[in-house]
């Protein structure tokens, strides 16, 4: 029995919804416009701030410039043969006059040889000596008992350099500033750790406009916020019933020097803005309620018509099409409405639906045949695939012919569709579709997967030479040129087939066997195809293994550093290691990097063994340093991936600086592939790595394909030689020659050159003879780890030199 739930009709649930909404929009709009009042106010704060700013500076540069100009007026009377010292019968006439309190002549080392008003106290004269040697005009402003404006200025008086120093107060410089009654100024001496007679927030107060309106001000807003509250300034402090604005501008440039500060009554500005706040709110109210009255007038008939709807619809389900017309007879109102419109077009379904209950069951047909195509190429999709498939997997019992499936993969594709855009992509798909269509035999169905991957199931297969017959038709047919617009593209694809020997083989696990032989062919490079075979299912599933496992060898610390040295050839130093990877797995023992690093090079997980590797390495350095082989490097290999990865250098940096270890500690070592394929990139990695001072190699030098017009741009310290072509020296004309030519390309370029694989005394001596540096292999030591290292470099600590010639009876001893 269907559970009866309760019924609210649609009138109320409209009258309630759009009260709702309204509400919503009404507090929506009461928090907007809160919110760009509030943004008003700050930028209304601010721009009032800076315009006092500007003013503030404006008045006191003219207090400056004007006492310049005294001082130049003074050297006029001076020149005029007027003495000077006749100013001191005159000085309360220069006072009024220049507006100063002192003035005084300083000599050329600061010393005061003339001066009226107060004399200069400590202060003064430290500040005339810290600026005797100034050439221009200097100034500050200076607080004790009272705050003035002292300036000192260079002339030249009797051919001799002198220094005039003006003094004014600072109150009347800041009558000035006050050009308004709407604001009130308070100035605030130094700030000071000792208790302070009329001091507020430690700072003494000097003057203050309108003491007896302004101070108790000045008192309660000390009393409720700290001093860097008022510097943030730009923020409304409510004193008593008013809010008011605060600004503290600083008379000079220290920290807890004098300052200024301005208090302004904003208490008409808020009650405007209070009124708008209510006129808002008072006026969204009415439009609230307007709309619930309006709703209520107009939606209740034609709800109530919707009703009727409700009762007639469902006996359009029982096909009493009749009764339906008859309860919706159309309505002769003047004007037509939704509910009209809705009735007619209830009767014109009513029509249709009489109509359509034969085209149905036509469509219905239609679409089950459709569902089995691909719509862009018209080829079998792949539910027919499955379809097909099992049949002539079943039929294999009754037959000797095999069966096989084509898995097809184009090369680029991805490239070719990006660059020439989806619709050429879409045609291109059709012309491979055609030409694979025309290259397999009658008996064999071509199958579209999705996107860029083809099936072909081939049927009566003897031997499997027929299968290659049918591959190289299919490749020679996909690489005669397409022309799509202006561009002419050749098509390659890689091949996976999969045989099915077994009438038990499921079409799934056929399928999986022909994509994993895909792989395999891409793999090795455009236009290939390769047979399933079992060991592909167990690379797999070891991959798998893998990708599961590495987590847990990270984390149970599985992955160990085995480190083989790196000996300078000229003296046999030993200058650093390489860092080679162990994975000493619980249960399948050790696992050498070439068994597991290419299942997870191409995945994240590469960049969480190499970052574990770095951390690792970086403190074994520490540890080193610890037992004074500061002086040794490590040498990381990075993959591409990793190397490219976003925020190598800063994970790089913090290893560094949370193990005390210098940069040039870490060599990192790329691929020469890993940097071309991305130039740019690799590029700005390099320069972030060498700006934390980390040193970086080319490893393998010479087995990929980099242009050497990229690599003198690159900023590598270290070129590589391979061990396949170290182990050629003087056995291979051509790889002695590369290994020469190497050694003296590095040099040219300023850089340095270890060989590796050097496992003999005549490859030894040869790169010796060239000029090589460094070189690392058997003939030094195999990889060795952290134990046996250590107990190498304590033996050696003197001398520094590694004993490859004593390595075999060191290592007997230590048990190796």
């Amino acid at each position: 029995m269907a559970e009866v739930r309760p019924f609210l009709s649609l009138k109320w649930k409209l009258l309630l919804s759009v009260l709702s909404l309204m509400t919503v929009l009404t507090l929506s709009l009461g928090w907007f416009a809160s919110r760009e009042l509030s943004q008003q106010q700050g930028f209304l704060l601010e721009s009032q701030q800076n315009g006092l700013q500007q003013n503030l500076n404006n008045v006191i540069h003219q207090a400056v410039d004007h006492a310049v100009d005294s001082v130049q007026q003074l050297v006029i009377l001076y020149e005029q043969n007027e003495a000077i010292a006749d100013m001191e019968n005159h000085w309360a006439d220069v006072q009024l006059r220049w507006g100063i309190s002192a003035l005084g002549i300083l000599g050329r080392a600061g010393e005061p040889s003339y001066f009226l008003g107060a004399a200069p106290g400590a202060s003064e004269k430290a500040w005339f000596e810290r600026w005797s040697r100034a050439s221009v005009p200097v100034w500050r402003i200076h607080c004790n008992s009272r705050c003035l404006l002292q300036v000192q200025v260079p002339m030249l008086l009797n051919k001799q350099q002198v220094y005039f120093f003006i003094e004014s107060e600072l109150t009347s410089i800041l009558a000035n500033f006050r050009s308004q009654e709407s604001f009130e100024l308070a100035v605030l001496g130094s700030h000071s750790e000792h208790p302070i007679a009329n001091a507020y927030w430690g700072r003494q107060l000097h003057s203050i406009s309108n003491r007896t309106r302004s101070e108790p001000l000045l008192r309660q807003a000390a009393a409720n916020w700290r001093w860097d509250e008022i510097v943030a300034g730009n923020s409304l402090y409510q004193i008593g019933d008013a809010p008011y604005a605060i600004w503290r501008f600083p008379l000079d440039q220290s920290v807890d020097g004098p300052a200024l500060l301005v208090i302004s009554n904003l208490v008409e500005w808020h009650q405007l803005l209070k009124q708008f706040q209510q006129s808002m709110l008072g006026l969204l109210l009415i439009s609230l309620l307007l709309t619930a009255l309006l709703l209520s007038m107009f939606a209740w008939s034609p709800i109530a018509r919707l009703e009727g709807h409700v009762k007639a619809l469902p006996l359009l389900a029982e096909r009493r099409f009749d009764e339906v017309r008859h309860r919706l007879k159309p309505m002769q109102n003047w004007w037509q409405d939704e509910v009209d419109l809705l009735n007619g077009a209830t009767l014109g379904l009513t029509d249709r639906l009489q109509s359509l209950e034969q085209d149905v069951s036509d469509y219905t047909r239609e679409l089950q045949r459709l569902a089995m195509l691909d719509g862009l190429t018209g080829l079998p999709n792949k539910a027919m695939l499955l379809h097909e498939l099992n049949k002539a997997i079943a039929c294999m019992g009754r037959q000797q012919d095999r069966v096989a499936l084509l898995f097809l993969d184009l090369d680029e594709f991805k490239r070719v569709n990006d660059a020439l855009g989806h619709d050429q992509g879409d045609e291109l798909l059709k012309i491979i579709a055609e030409r694979l269509t025309n290259s397999v035999r009658a008996m064999d169905t071509v199958f579209r997967q999705g996107g860029d991957e083809f099936l072909i199931l081939l049927r009566g297969i003897g031997e499997e030479a027929d299968v290659r017959r049918v591959i190289h038709k299919i490749f020679a047919g996909l690489q005669q040129p397409v022309v799509l617009g202006n561009h002419k593209l050749i098509i390659t694809t890689s091949i996976g087939v999969a045989f099915c020997h077994s009438p038990s083989l499921r079409a799934e696990e056929l399928i999986k066997h022909a994509d994993l032989a895909m792989y395999q062919a891409k793999a090795a490079g455009r236009s290939n195809f390769r047979i399933f075979n079992e060991d592909m299912l167990l690379q797999a599933n070891n991959r798998l293994m893998i990708e599961q496992d590495i987590g847990s060898a990270i984390a149970e610390h599985q992955l160990r550093l085995f480190l083989q040295p790196i000996v300078s050839i000229a003296d046999g130093k030993l200058k650093g290691f390489e860092a080679l990877l162990r994975w000493f797995h619980p249960k399948r023992g050790l696992i050498m990097p070439a068994n597991f690093i290419p299942d997870i090079e191409n995945s994240d997980a590469i960049i969480e063994v190499g970052n574990y590797v770095l951390a690792e390495a970086v403190q074994l350095l520490q540890r080193l340093k610890h037992k004074d082989w500061g002086e040794l490097y490590i040498a990381v290999n990075l993959s591409a991936r990793h190397y490219l990865a976003p925020g190598l250098a800063e994970y790089i940096r913090s290893l560094l600086l949370g193990n005390g270890i210098s940069a040039k500690g870490l060599l990192l070592e790329v691929t020469e592939e890993s940097v071309i394929e991305q130039v740019d990139k690799a590029m700005e990695v390099m320069a972030e790595l060498k700006a934390l001072g980390v040193r970086i190699a080319i490893d393998d030098f010479g087995t990929g394909y980099s242009s050497l017009s990229y690599l003198k741009q690159l900023p590598f310290d270290v070129l590589k030689i391979d061990r396949c072509f170290t182990s050629g020296i003087q056995e291979n004309d051509a790889d002695t020659h590369i290994v020469t030519t190497v050694i003296d390309l590095a040099h040219n370029l300023g850089r340095t050159v270890v060989a590796e694989g050097v496992e003999s005394e005549l490859q030894y001596e040869f790169l010796a003879t060239a000029g090589c540096e460094l070189a690392q292999g058997f003939l030094l030591a195999k990889p060795m780890d952290e134990h046996r290292i250590m107990s190498v470099l304590d033996s050696i600590h003197d001398s520094r030199r590694w004993p490859r010639e004593d390595m075999p009876s060191l290592l007997a001893k230590l048990g190796t």
